[in-house]
Formats: C-alpha cells, sequence, structure tokens
C-alpha cells in the first residue's frame, strides 16, 4: 500500500512542479486569467489531500488513490450501500471544515477554468459578483497571509501582484500534508 501512496504524491508532485512553471510563464507574461486557473488547478490537489487526510478508513484513503491511479472517479459508498461519485463540493466541504477560504478561492477560480464572464475582468471587476462578506472574508485571508491592504477594494488588478504569493502558500500548505497521507495520519487543524 505504501507504493500507492508515494505514486500518488508523486502525481501531485508532478502537477504542482507544472503550475509552478505555467503560474511563472503566465505571470510573466500578464496572464492574469491563467494565473488564477492555475491557482484554482494547484488547490483541486490541496482539496484531495485535505479530503483524504479527513477519511480515518486508511483502506478507503488507499482505495480513493488506486482509482487516480487507474484513471477512475472517486466514489463513495452511501447509506444505502450504493456508489456515489465524490463530487468537486463533497471535497470543498470537507476542506472547508478546515481551512474557509478554500470555498472562495475554488469557487472564483472556476469561473476562469469554465468559460465566463470573469475574463471580462480588465473591463468589469469579477469580485462585484461576490457579496460583502465573500469579499471580506477574502480580504481578511489576503491580509492575514500575505499583508493585503483591508482599505483596499478588491480586484484582479489589484490582487495580481499577490497571485504568486497565494499560489506558493497554496502549493506548500499542499506538500506539508504529504508526510501525513504517507504515515496514515489524519489531517487536523
Amino acid at each position: 500500500m505504501a507504493d500507492i501512496k508515494h505514486k500518488f504524491i508523486e502525481l501531485i508532485k508532478i502537477r504542482s512542479k507544472e503550475n509552478s512553471e505555467s503560474l511563472e510563464d503566465d505571470f510573466a507574461k500578464g496572464r492574469i486569467g491563467k494565473c488564477i486557473e492555475t491557482l484554482r488547478t494547484e488547490l483541486d490537489s490541496f482539496i484531495r489531500v485535505m479530503y483524504l487526510g479527513r477519511i480515518s478508513d486508511i483502506d478507503e484513503r488507499n482505495r480513493l488513490m488506486e482509482l487516480t491511479l487507474s484513471g477512475e472517479k472517486w466514489t463513495e459508498l452511501t447509506q444505502n450501500n450504493k456508489w456515489k461519485k465524490v463530487t468537486d463540493r463533497d471535497m470543498v466541504d470537507k476542506a472547508n471544515e478546515l481551512k474557509g477560504y478554500i470555498h472562495y478561492v475554488y469557487k472564483f477560480g472556476c469561473g476562469f477554468i469554465h468559460l465566463s464572464d470573469l475574463y471580462n475582468y480588465a473591463t468589469e471587476n469579477p469580485f462585484n459578483k461576490l457579496n460583502e462578506t465573500e469579499r471580506s472574508d477574502i480580504k481578511n485571508y489576503l491580509n492575514e497571509y500575505h499583508s493585503y491592504p483591508l482599505n483596499q477594494e478588491l480586484s484582479v488588478e489589484s490582487l495580481r501582484s499577490y497571485v504568486p504569493s497565494v499560489f506558493d502558500k497554496i502549493s506548500s500548505n499542499l506538500a506539508c500534508y504529504f508526510t501525513s497521507i504517507l504515515n496514515d495520519e489524519m489531517i487536523e487543524m
């Protein structure tokens, strides 16, 4: 089983390395929408590791990692003994038990993965589509971890210089949890 865990972690490391290189290139070329898309992709790996780390049944963790390695979707057994697909929403909710900001980054990043009006960020502030609580939560997270000024309006332009450090924070947090997965430990915060 250790081999499955190592292969799964290696797969994530490969993805993270490519995400890092992509973000660096896109950031240098001013493609901020692609940078946000890459943040969301890195967050997908983070959410999956957090989801695994919240499962106490080690056999179930290993089964899910095996599904990834064999190219299959994650499923879980319901109370009715039926298999259901584990959705992104399920994983975000589980990860959100630990870190509330995940929901906002994930939700916002999805707008850049899927074709949406958020790509009009040069002419229309996509943060205006969020309610005041969501904007406040995002600002507080950015302030706490990246010293974003709380009195500054949220916009793609005002966040531009923070994107690399947000990526690094997600990526380094992700790497911190590899040991928990490899050692069959629960992820608690």
